[in-house]
């Protein structure tokens, strides 16, 4: 039987609440790992019980198995619960009371879209970590509400998910990537990073040597060649993709599972609901702009497991993106996602990163936490927070209102001078007049 966790009892509730307030398509946000799929195969049921049809959606045979495999798990019977692929017509089930689409966030493509215009009475449940389509445009001409559950923190700090160390190196020289639509150039990219997967291997043997990790890769290309130079360095790696065979895709994540391979390289087949609960590590090599490919990316290895902290290494600066995988986001049906700033108001970095271990943290946090060095500010912020301090004393001269018997100094006559349309050598007979020079 299927026993929901707190914060997934809440999360229901909010959907159901929603709903009753006259929402017909609700968007429920949950972290890569919160269990959605558990949470939503519980809420069929119910709705199966009050003898309604439910459609269970996803777009790939991967999120089609798995979600099969969570209602056999549960002993959920499947009497009026119709799982099925979003391509196909469903024609042969009755229509449905109740849909529920696995990471909503493609919902704007073509086929979604039929499944959606097709059913316009029906109540309409959105799944997804991000609440944004994978270019940051947002969602509400699809959805008309937005139910957001717990954030990353919430559940690392309550246990659902694994504690992590992020490691960040430059490895090959990614200024001026091309960009095709709105995402880097994939074969732009790979070019660069080809060159240095020795360099990958070497970070890999230092931070997370043992450990069962994915890559993520740019191309196909990169990846085979990604899983090459793996076994060269005697690691057992295997590369697969979409146009891999069912059948070797499962053998190969089986393999993967018994620890027969120590690294899966791929592109972008492993992300989206893919349950992969022994992955300790995640190698980002694909530069993306996308925040929703890199948050679940990051989430395959934040799965839980008993005394875990998973490894994140990222050598491709999406961090400088995105932030960290933790980082608190304001999610918006009405406006577009934006890269975070790199800089706080000051002009410090708002991550840093170790000149010594490459670890990234947060700017709060002050010294490096994983090697204790004493953070140095880099020349940009030095410079940042220069100007930032003549901009302060700028705007406090030159918005005080002040009249020449409050004058304090010469900055204040200064500051009046500018106010009246004055020259300046009216401040400097001024400030001589007082005394503030003799």
């Amino acid at each position: 039987m299927l026993k929901l966790r707190p914060y997934q009892k809440e999360l229901i509730q909010k959907t159901y609440e929603s709903m009753a307030n006259g929402h017909k398509r609700p968007l429920v946000v949950a972290p890569t790992g919160s269990g959605k799929t558990a949470m939503f195969a519980w809420m069929a049921e119910q709705t199966q019980a009050k003898n309604n049809n439910v459609w269970f959606l996803v777009h790939r045979v991967e999120l089609f198995d798995q979600t099969v495999e969570t209602f056999e798990k549960f002993n959920i019977e499947r009497k009026s619960i119709y799982v099925g692929m979003i391509r196909r017509q469903n024609k042969d089930f009755p229509d449905p009371d109740l849909i529920v689409l696995d990471e909503a966030h493609h919902s704007t493509a073509g086929t979604w879209q039929k499944i959606i215009n097709r059913f316009p009475d029906s109540y309409i449940i959105g799944l997804t970590a991000t609440p944004c389509r994978l270019d940051g445009a947002p969602l509400g001409f699809v959805f008309d509400d937005l139910v957001v559950g717990p954030t990353t923190t919430d559940l690392i700090e309550s246990g659902y998910l694994s504690e992590y160390r992020y490691f960040s190196m430059d490895i090959a020289d990614l200024e001026d990537l091309k960009t095709r639509g709105r995402d880097y150039d994939s074969s732009d990219s790979a070019g660069r990073l080809i060159t240095v997967c020795g360099d990958v291997v070497k970070h890999f043997k230092k931070y997370a040597a043992g450990l069962q990790a994915i890559c993520f890769c740019a191309s196909v290309e990169h990846s085979k060649e990604m899983a090459r130079v793996f076994r060269e360095n005697g690691i057992s790696a295997e590369h697969f993709d979409g146009t891999t065979p069912k059948k070797k895709r499962k053998e190969l994540v089986n393999k993967f599972k018994n620890k027969e391979i120590q690294i899966l390289s791929n592109v972008e087949l492993i992300g989206e609901g893919f349950d992969m609960p022994d992955c300790d590590c995640v190698i980002q090599l694909r530069p993306t702009k996308s925040l929703s490919l890199y948050l679940q990316q990051c989430g395959r290895a934040l799965r839980p497991r008993e005394n875990k902290v998973a490894i994140i290494l990222d050598h491709v600066g999406n961090h400088t993106r995105h932030g960290l995988p933790c980082d608190p986001r304001e999610w918006s049906l009405e406006t577009r996602i934006k890269e975070k700033p790199k800089f706080d108001e000051k002009g410090q970095f708002i991550i840093r990163q170790c000149e010594n271990c490459f670890a990234v943290y947060p700017a709060t946090l002050g010294n490096c936490p994983e090697c204790g060095s004493e953070y140095r500010p880099a020349g940009v912020e030095i410079r940042n927070l220069h100007k930032y301090e003549l901009e302060e004393i700028r705007k406090t001269h030159i918005q005080k209102p002040l009249s020449v018997d409050e004058a304090e100094n010469y900055q204040d006559l200064l500051a009046i001078a500018k106010q009246r349309g004055y020259k300046p050598g009216w401040a400097f007979y001024q400030a001589k007049l007082r005394g503030f020079w003799t």
